[in-house]
């Protein structure tokens, strides 16, 4: 065998590995998770071939992962703020901060997701961080300033004349939802009534079921 066919061999090999320990490792966390184990689980992420195979942020947002599953809320807390000072790229603490608003939007806890938009908006340009503004202001600090641009979303998206299904009817129920929302906090009752009637029909099963009847109900709708 000549000396360059071996160097081949060689170079494949060693590329093949990594390959093989990051999917052996992802199984083994995956089994884990299956079971229960987060024990496990952690074990896996701080053995040698998980480091060898994931970055360290990769490693932190799977530990993170199992904090969040685990509702362990002060060490979820400590990890969101040990990754924000963690030595990793733009793009990776754009994730972050997304990660961490949509914890803190779910948990009602309206001064973390704003600091988890600041974090973003210091990290990534405009389109990173413009979504989150529209959710924090409709969802946590109830404001009606944004019913135009998810009108136009929707817009964009759908001519309301095609048939909805799947995600896409799901994505535009939540969007009426979002308009309806604004509306009740204008107490405009008519075009609350308006939107959330028609985001009933898309978002059936959704969380967001719920909240438009109990809204209804608190107006006597």
């Amino acid at each position: 065998m000549s000396r360059s066919i071996v160097i081949v061999i060689l170079v494949i090999i060693l590329i093949a590995i990594p390959i093989l320990m990051r999917k052996l490792s992802w199984k083994k966390m995956i089994n884990a998770l299956n079971d229960v184990d987060y024990n496990r689980y952690y074990d896996i992420i701080d053995s040698f071939s998980c480091k060898m195979t994931f970055s360290a942020f990769d490693r932190e947002n799977m530990r993170l992962s199992g904090f969040i599953a685990q509702n362990r809320k002060d060490d979820v807390e400590n990890q969101i703020k040990m990754m924000m000072n963690m030595r990793i790229k733009p793009k990776q603490k754009v994730a972050l901060g997304t990660r961490g608003f949509y914890y803190y939007l779910e948990q009602g806890k309206a001064k973390r997701a704003r600091d988890m938009i600041d974090f973003a908006k210091a990290n990534g340009p405009e389109s990173s961080y413009k979504d989150l503004e529209l959710q924090y202001s409709i969802l946590l600090k109830k404001e009606s300033k944004y019913i135009d641009e998810v009108k136009a979303k929707i817009d964009a998206i759908w001519n309301e004349k095609d048939h909805l299904d799947g995600d896409k009817k799901v994505v535009v129920g939540t969007f009426q939802y979002l308009i309806g929302l604004q509306y009740s906090y204008k107490n405009d009752l008519e075009n609350m009534k308006l939107y959330f009637e028609q985001a009933l029909e898309n978002v059936a099963g959704t969380p967001y079921e719920e909240n438009i009847k109990n809204i209804l109900k608190e107006k006597n709708i």
